[in-house]
């Protein structure tokens, strides 16, 4: 059989690698719709299971599309509480039911309007304060030993996290930046530290892995 002008000029064939003629390649495709469902509990049975002991609390956050990113992240680390708080955007809005993809049903969330009193309460009932937040007493995320519960407090776009807020945490924190943007989006921000804290619970992780392997 005659080679295509691409296989002369490549040497390859199917199933190997270019050049590395005794290297095959491995299929490997994403898991489809159904297989992905097959490594979650079911819907109805959904509001049972124990959620992580992380909160999130939005300080005056304007836009809705990052509002509804977070209730997705929040879904997605199975969070205990997410609270949207000062002059915001809430719920029923389409364009926060669009970026969360429906998540904000699946997520408990409460508008309060002074975050200074849900963060005031918060640290009262023993769960650890996490502002994220560039300031003069701030360390790089990595350096914090963090304790749970923990709640993260995420700042408005422009003006950040509040002063008030800012003295009652028990840790500031930033994303290093290495480029010329002095920081990250919100929702962007809140994954890396979302996920970063969901290292402290491995044994959901862990679990979790081994369905979707299972799933393959």
């Amino acid at each position: 059989m005659r080679r295509s002008s691409d296989d002369t000029r490549t040497g390859s064939q199917a199933g190997k690698i270019p050049g590395n003629p005794d290297i095959k390649t491995m299929s490997i495709t994403p898991l489809s719709k159904e297989n992905l469902r097959a490594t979650k509990i079911q819907r109805k049975d959904f509001d049972e299971i124990p959620r992580n002991p992380i909160y999130l609390v939005l300080d005056s956050l304007k836009c809705a599309h990052n509002i509804g990113t977070i209730l997705r992240l929040a879904d997605a680390v199975l969070a205990t509480k997410v609270y949207i708080c000062g002059n915001t955007i809430v719920p029923p809005n389409q364009k926060i039911k669009s970026a969360s993809r429906g998540a904000e049903k699946w997520v408990p969330w409460e508008y309060r309007e002074n975050v200074i009193e849900v963060v005031r309460a918060l640290k009262d009932s023993g769960i650890n304060i996490v502002s994220l937040e560039v300031a003069s007493s701030s360390v790089p995320y990595t350096e914090v030993s963090y304790q749970l519960p923990v709640c993260i407090v995420m700042g408005r776009e422009y003006d950040g996290v509040s002063p008030e807020v800012l003295d009652l945490s028990d840790h500031i924190v930033h994303l290093p930046i290495f480029g010329m943007a002095n920081s990250l989006n919100v929702s962007t921000a809140a994954s890396v530290m979302m996920y970063e804290i969901l290292k402290l619970i491995e044994p959901a992780s862990a679990d979790q892995n081994s369905k979707l392997a299972a799933a393959g």
